[in-house]
């Protein structure tokens, strides 16, 4: 498991106009929620990572064969012995659904959602970094709040060059499958090249969700293709923006260290 660990200086803001310490402090407080949101994400990530596809024994394969004959003798007796293609045809979707019913309600995991699981956290990933940033844009504006906040916003972008247009794709996949770009009157996609371990299209590619490795990507509305790196990197460089971040501000009370035990 990772653990990525904050340690605040203090416990209040050292600031006369109490008022605006509260303020701050309230957007510090969801800059490190979101912080652990990620944290959470990565490491739930991390653990799909060591599942491999679910392939039935021989075993399994004779007692899940077995199983789907005997409900089908049920079926069969529910719908009569009169055959006809439509009969069959009945008697084999019921019996089909009556078994998957059965192995779900055994706590079976349809491949379909242990398929979707990366996607699932690593857009999870995404959106706790995004709103990360979105969160240090809004801090970085308020009065009175050091002056190298702003730089440590630049530095999300520096760190996270395509976090913005891969997560603006992934809220709009409605207008990227249809091959169009961004704003209230999407133009067509001009697609740009794409070159990587998993994907070469010299001519350029429609990617959407998509995962290069630990590299989660879409086509962005400017027609290239980003990705961001779902990694115990990504969060180090995190830790780092959002360490400078609470020691720039002045603080009194003792320290204290999270996430819990």
């Amino acid at each position: 498991m990772y653990v990525f660990e904050v340690t605040t200086p203090g416990t209040w803001l050292d600031h006369d106009d109490r008022d605006w310490a509260w303020r701050i402090e309230g957007q510090l407080r969801s800059l490190q929620s979101h912080f652990f949101e990620a944290n959470a994400a990565l490491n739930l990530f991390a653990s799909t990572q060591s599942i491999r596809p679910s392939f039935a024994s021989r075993e399994m394969w004779e007692r899940d064969s077995q199983r789907r004959s005997e409900i089908q003798r049920v079926v069969e007796q529910e719908l009569g012995s009169k055959m006809s293609r439509e009969i069959w045809e009945e008697i084999s979707f019921e019996t089909d659904v009556r078994f998957k019913r059965e192995k779900w309600a055994n706590g079976v995991i349809p491949r379909e959602f242990e398929r979707n699981l990366p996607f699932i956290y690593a857009r999870a990933f995404l959106y706790a970094l995004d709103a990360f940033d979105k969160f240090l844009g809004v801090l970085a504006k308020e009065p009175g709040v050091p002056p190298n906040i702003a730089k440590l916003h630049e530095q999300i972008a520096k760190y996270f060059p395509d976090l913005r247009g891969v997560r603006n794709t992934s809220q709009h996949l409605e207008d990227r499958s249809r091959g169009l770009g961004a704003g209230r009157n999407p133009q067509p996609l001009e697609l740009k090249p794409v070159s990587n371990k998993l994907i070469d299209a010299p001519g350029g590619a429609l990617v959407l969700n998509c995962l290069n490795g630990s590299k989660y990507g879409s086509t962005m509305a400017d027609g290239h293709y980003g990705e961001v790196e779902v990694s115990p990197e990504s969060m180090q460089r995190l830790q780092s923006v959002l360490y400078d971040i609470l020691q720039s501000f002045k603080w009194r009370g003792p320290k204290h260290n999270a996430p819990s035990a």
